[in-house]
């Protein structure tokens, strides 16, 4: 296995398969099942964006994606392309340890009202309505007078949106910190910093996990999916990882003969009488001698 960046895009040979992923997903386990089954394709893990998937597929940079849908697909144009999706992501927020919130094992939206939160400009979490173009975008006010040098230090803090009548975050939990960060991982330095907290998928909660920060599950907050991306039409290799995901028995593979068909009643009869004869058992006639009367002594 081999894992490469996207500036090496549409360098590999017909004998190379280049699987996409973002951030948060792991495909160790699928890997090596293709390592055991195709020892002759080498297989090259290419990391990137949920944005960048679709592009990457529509310009056969990578030949299968594993990425969050259908949020991919809103970022590019991934030609005639396939969808499967795999499994639903649990949708956590992320506080400082100290925070009131870590009392619960679990929380809802209702327990956030009061909380501001960080909307991240990549989006890891959707399902709310989409902020209004400009709102908190990347024209964003950030109030400089409040947040000081060091963006983002212990001593800084972004003032928060006008949210009670604002169409821009209707729908959304809490209240909307006006500032938007450009990556998660520049929101999980915001919340540690004391600015809001975020809302985010378990995987990328782990992925940036901190010893000052924890999480927890938000039981009715929108769930994430995850799932493959790949072009249209399907290659036999495309295939083969697709059947491998989805559990797919080596011995299973679509490319082998069709079953035998059913034999007749009457055909099941001759096997099984030659199979008898083969075994020294006539049927009709008993292989025990039968008994009979000991000749006489003489």
């Amino acid at each position: 296995m081999v894992v490469t960046t996207p500036d090496r895009a549409g360098d590999f040979r017909a004998s190379t398969f280049r699987l996409a992923y973002v951030p948060g997903v792991t495909p160790s386990k699928w890997v090596r099942i293709w390592e055991e089954r195709q020892p002759d394709v080498s297989l090259e893990l290419v990391a990137l964006e949920v944005a960048e998937c679709a592009d990457a597929i529509r310009q056969g940079d990578v030949q299968v994606a594993i990425t969050r849908l259908p949020d991919a697909l809103s970022h590019g144009d991934a030609g005639p392309h396939h969808t499967i999706e795999l499994y639903e992501e649990t949708t956590v927020v992320v506080v400082p340890k100290d925070h009131v919130l870590t009392a619960g094992d679990e929380l809802t939206l209702a327990d956030l009202a009061d909380e501001q939160f960080l909307w991240p400009l990549d989006k890891p979490v959707t399902g709310f309505d989409a902020p209004a173009e400009g709102v908190g975008g990347s024209a964003g006010r950030v109030a400089p007078t409040e947040l000081g040098e060091g963006v983002g230090g212990s001593a800084g803090r972004v003032a928060p949106a006008e949210r009670s009548e604002d169409a821009a975050y209707r729908g959304h939990p809490g209240t909307a910190v006006e500032h938007r960060p450009e990556t998660t991982g520049d929101a999980i330095e915001l919340v540690a910093a004391g600015t809001g907290v975020l809302l985010v998928p378990q995987s990328l909660a782990r992925l940036h996990h901190r010893k000052d920060l924890v999480f927890r599950p938000v039981t009715d907050a929108p769930t994430g999916t995850v799932g493959l991306l790949w072009p249209a039409p399907t290659t036999e290799l495309a295939d083969e990882f697709i059947g491998i995901v989805r559990g797919r028995k080596a011995t299973s593979s679509r490319g082998q003969s069709e079953p035998a068909p059913k034999r007749s009643a009457k055909e099941k009869a001759a096997a099984k009488r030659a199979a008898r004869e083969a075994a020294g058992k006539i049927p009709g006639k008993s292989s025990r001698k039968k008994p009979g009367v000991r000749p006489k002594r003489r």
